[in-house]
């Protein structure tokens, strides 16, 4: 089950700057923002999302084990489809697409909600395009949450109403020299564990800049939705394709012999 799109690698390369990921989980009836050089993806059932919002997607990737309006499949222009037996989910797979083609900026719609190990699995791979020196933002439940891995994060001055929430967890066991500035607590040079959250509930303050600063593991950002997108600037060098991890379309090499019980199915 595969289409070609009319645009060459080479086209795609020049044209999108973004990718925006579409997964089946919850929207919280935020309508997604879908600029015209980003390029969509639908991760499985987050077609039938895209569907519903009108938008039409450039590709749909996953094992199609949740998408509903199935009437519509012949709608998307590039179908990748994936076996249900995999290692990665739909959305890892989704991004490993887009990785492909030059895309190093995501947005993550749908990602969260439902079931908490599709959350943290997604989690996971905005950890991964960090460290692989992308970065992608992830809309939940009127936050957006960020992974930033050896770089520094920036929010304008005036955006955000002081004493609304921003908290920074270690997702690596350790992160080294951390600096935040411009919010209500501020920390210099410290290190943050995985362990204890001492980064939770800071706040941002009147018609003042903020900062975030890592260097030495990857660090775990949420922030209200209503802020503007930070300047994320990564101080690793992004990684080619190869070495990101290229799609697959093999069944898992780890599958066991008449297994018996199906995998979970990757939702998003």
């Amino acid at each position: 089950m595969s289409k070609s799109t009319n645009d060459s690698d080479g086209l795609l390369l020049a044209k999108y700057r973004r990718a925006i990921i579409f997964g089946a989980g919850e929207y919280y009836e935020e309508m997604p923002f879908v600029p015209p050089q980003a390029y969509v993806i639908a991760a499985d059932g987050g077609y039938d999302h895209v569907m519903s919002l009108g938008i039409e997607p450039h590709a749909l990737v996953g094992d199609m084990d949740s998408i509903q309006e199935r009437d519509e499949l012949d709608l998307a222009p590039h179908v990748i489809a994936l076996p249900s037996e995999k290692d990665d989910s739909d959305m890892l797979a989704a991004v490993k697409h887009a990785w492909a083609l030059g895309m190093r900026e995501f947005e993550f719609y749908g990602v969260f909600g439902g079931r908490m190990d599709h959350s943290i699995a997604n989690l996971q791979t905005a950890a991964k395009i960090a460290t692989a020196g992308g970065v992608a933002f992830l809309h939940g439940d009127h936050v957006i949450t960020t992974v930033i891995q050896d770089a520094t994060m920036t929010f304008p001055a005036g955006y955000v109403a002081a004493g609304r929430p921003l908290s920074v967890f270690a997702h690596s066991s350790v992160c080294a020299h951390v600096s935040i500035t411009g919010l209500k607590y501020c920390v210099d040079d410290v290190e943050f564990s995985n362990l204890e959250p001492m980064g939770l509930s800071n706040e941002f303050l009147p018609d003042t800049p903020a900062e975030i600063s890592v260097d030495g593991g990857a660090l775990l950002v949420i922030y209200p939705s209503e802020a503007p997108t930070p300047r994320v600037e990564s101080r690793v060098p992004p990684v080619d394709s190869a070495d990101f991890g290229q799609l697959t379309q093999k069944k898992s090499a780890y599958l066991q012999p008449n297994a018996g019980a199906k995998r979970g199915r990757h939702v998003a």
